[in-house]
């Protein structure tokens, strides 16, 4: 059984033919071969006047007859090209070979072969010029096609787009939208032509659009009267250029108005869970010192007087050993009371309760901490020390737990307008941090808590590991 051949191997004579069939004249049309029968006419008109009426021509004017076959072959190279021109030269040469045989000689036989080779000279030249200016052409007609059908799939695409797309000119005006970007900005096309951008979309997100400013943020649209605000987020912005050189800015608008209340209500619900927490924290701290904790004093004070009405309980008798024990537990309670809220935060300021974390780590591990503070001392918002405060104690746990550093710095900066919090130690090192939702599916909400409380006052949260191992924490915020 044969092998069918491939497609490739079926079109191979089709291929080989197409050349051949480029470079043959146009036999199957019939303007062309009207073209040779003029050619026929003029040449059979020229040698029955010189046989049967035996016409005698001037010698100026010899070469006038063979001067007719250049109407028939410019013609031919205009209307088929090289293909047409060439061949009809040469049937007009073929057809006027026996009357310069029979009838010329001498000079007027040179004059009219001199004739026939500049007549199939301008049939090569008029006919390959011909075929230039065609090709041109065509290649110009493709590419309008190529265009047009770019711009309706483009247009296509721009109408049909899920997202707001605008089409801004230099002077920042509207110049085109899409049917999104109608209803996004609650106006007709017609509204929207010609219209200043800063107007429809405000000035802080036109000249986010027009690449003048960065977007940290989703911006509100300006609403209409009564109206509810809409939040959107610029996706991108883009450079376009016309063929006369004008500039145009097209940016892509997507309305985040659900995603943006929701994050707003979530923000919200979890800056008031925080919230709730310290304040029932700072109320457990405070009955723990004031109630359990002065009850074990005033224990202690009746063991005293107990064992010895004049001084203090006799270490190694029953009653001091329960007095220790009531010293160990008031201990153990005030510092759960100071873990809960700690009052030398609402006392001495964000200063004094930093040193007092730093120092507390240092007697309880043994580990170099060094705390140092710059800028201008101020009081800042309680939210905002809070914060600072409970991300130092969780940043220094960390490294009391993971680390096995042997030195910590921390150090805390204010300026005019921002306040900054570094903390670097020398241990081994985080490694590569996973993501949040890595954090969050292991149960490791240390880091994820930081960077939400950072979050939630409006601050940036980073952590970094060194080269040669340790972990630097840094929070920036707004003061």
């Amino acid at each position: 059984m044969s092998a069918r051949p491939s497609p490739a191997n079926r079109n191979l004579p089709e291929r080989l033919l197409r050349p051949v069939r480029v470079a043959l004249p146009p036999i199957r049309r019939r303007d062309f071969w009207a073209v040779q029968a003029l050619v026929f006419v003029i040449a059979g008109t020229h040698t029955a006047l010189e046989t049967i009426a035996d016409v005698e021509f001037p010698p100026p004017l010899y070469l006038v007859p063979t001067s007719f076959f250049f109407v028939p072959v410019v013609y031919a190279a205009l209307r088929f090209g090289i293909r047409g021109s060439v061949p009809t030269a040469l049937w007009s040469l073929a057809l006027t070979m026996p009357n310069i045989v029979f009838f010329h000689d001498g000079a007027s036989r040179l004059g009219i072969l001199w004739q026939e080779t500049i007549l199939l000279a301008v049939a090569v030249f008029v006919g390959l010029r011909v075929d230039h200016e065609r090709l041109a052409r065509a290649e110009a007609e493709a590419r309008e096609r190529d265009r047009r059908a770019s711009d309706a799939r483009y247009r296509m695409l721009f109408d049909r787009a899920a997202e707001a797309v605008l089409v801004i000119g230099d002077e920042g005006r509207i110049e085109e939208a899409n049917e999104a970007a109608t209803r996004l900005l609650d106006r007709g096309l017609d509204e929207l032509r010609g219209v200043d951008l800063a107007g429809i979309v405000g000035a802080e997100l036109a000249g986010v659009l027009m690449g003048k400013a960065a977007a940290a943020r989703p911006l509100a649209l300006p609403g209409r009267a009564g109206g509810a605000p809409v939040w959107v987020e610029p996706l991108a912005s883009s450079q376009l250029v016309d063929p006369d050189g004008r500039r145009h800015v097209q940016a892509m608008l997507h309305d985040v108005t659900l995603q943006y209340e929701r994050q707003q209500g979530l923000e919200g619900y979890a800056r008031l869970t925080i919230s709730g927490r310290e304040e029932e924290r700072r109320r457990i701290g405070r009955e723990l010192h004031d109630g359990p904790l002065q009850s074990l004093m005033h224990l202690a004070r009746t063991l005293d007087s107990l064992d010895d009405p004049d001084g203090a309980a006799a270490a190694g008798s029953p009653v001091g050993d329960a007095r220790a024990v009531v010293e160990h537990t008031a201990d153990e309670l005030r510092r759960i009371s100071r873990a809960l809220r700690p009052s030398i935060l609402d006392d001495l300021g964000l200063v004094a309760a930093l040193r007092s974390e730093a120092s507390a780590l240092a007697r309880r591990s043994g580990i170099d901490v060094h705390f140092g503070a710059t800028g201008t001392p101020m009081r800042l918002t309680s939210e905002l020390e809070l914060m600072l405060l409970r991300v130092t104690q969780e940043a220094l746990n960390n490294v009391e737990r993971h680390a096995a550093a042997s030195r910590v710095a921390v150090r805390l900066g204010s300026g005019r307008d921002c306040v900054w919090l570094v903390i670097r130690d020398n241990g081994r090192g985080p490694g590569t941090l996973p993501s949040a939702s890595g954090l969050l599916s292991a149960g490791k909400l240390g880091v994820v808590g930081m960077e939400e409380r950072a979050r939630l006052v409006g601050g940036e949260f980073a952590i970094r590991a060194g080269r040669r191992g340790g972990t630097t924490i840094v929070v920036t915020a707004p003061a």
